[in-house]
């Protein structure tokens, strides 16, 4: 289990590297060919020997697939993976996938109150279809990562059941990189206002908004002491 610059979570432990998405804006797999961990980062592999690290005694916020998306895992890797979790249940365990319409109606109807299922979105119609296939969760929390902000969102039925939201700006140096107007952040406050959903603003959004409107909100059940 690793310590993280990832600021909405203590620690990540990555049962799985590789992701088959090919998203262009990977930081995973830019660090996977920095650190070389597996040969081709586009075939994920299981190293079910990480899953005893979850014995810490000291309750965290754990990221578990910042190296991969779970929409990739297969059965076998979630069942030992949730068996880990069941006999760990101090942490917090979140999930977080950018195709939750092959994951999320399949396996993760736990219920428990210790795992977290995300989903991302970068603009209006992929952070509407996250939404759409949260909403099917029950018994689970749920959040959605909107990162990186590419457009205008105006989020629709479904915001309402959601736990807590995340926003971020696109990092890096890419040609074309997109800055998201401060406008933009502002509608998705508003939306998650009007049902008192906390919103957690990451620090790539500071030169867009000033620090004065920062929101670095966690929801009940992640509150850091």
């Amino acid at each position: 289990m690793n310590n993280t610059k990832i600021e909405w979570c203590d620690s990540t432990l990555n049962p799985v590297v590789g992701c088959t998405y090919g998203c262009e804006f990977c930081y995973a797999r830019r660090l996977n060919n920095r650190f070389n961990w597996v040969e081709d980062f586009a075939n994920p592999q299981f190293f079910v020997e990480r899953l005893k690290q979850l014995s810490s005694k000291k309750p965290k916020n754990i990221f578990m697939d910042s190296m991969s998306d779970i929409a990739d895992w297969s059965m076998d890797w979630v069942e030992k993976t949730f068996k880990a979790i069941k006999e760990n249940p101090q942490h917090n365990y979140l999930f977080l996938s950018k195709r939750p319409e092959r994951i999320y109606e399949n396996w993760l109807q736990f219920g428990w109150k210790n795992i977290w299922c995300g989903a991302t979105g970068t603009g209006h119609q992929t952070a509407n279809n996250a939404l759409y296939y949260l909403d099917g969760i029950r018994g689970c929390n749920t959040f959605l990562s909107l990162e990186p902000l590419l457009n205008e969102i105006q989020l629709s039925n479904g915001i309402e059941h959601i736990n807590w939201v995340i926003i971020g700006a696109e990092t890096g140096n890419r040609k074309n990189k997109v800055v998201p107007k401060a406008e933009w952040v502002e509608r998705i406050v508003s939306d998650c206002d009007k049902y008192s959903i906390p919103v957690f603003m990451k620090e790539s959004l500071l030169p867009v908004i000033g620090e004065s409107n920062m929101r670095r909100e966690f929801p009940e059940g992640l509150k850091r002491s």
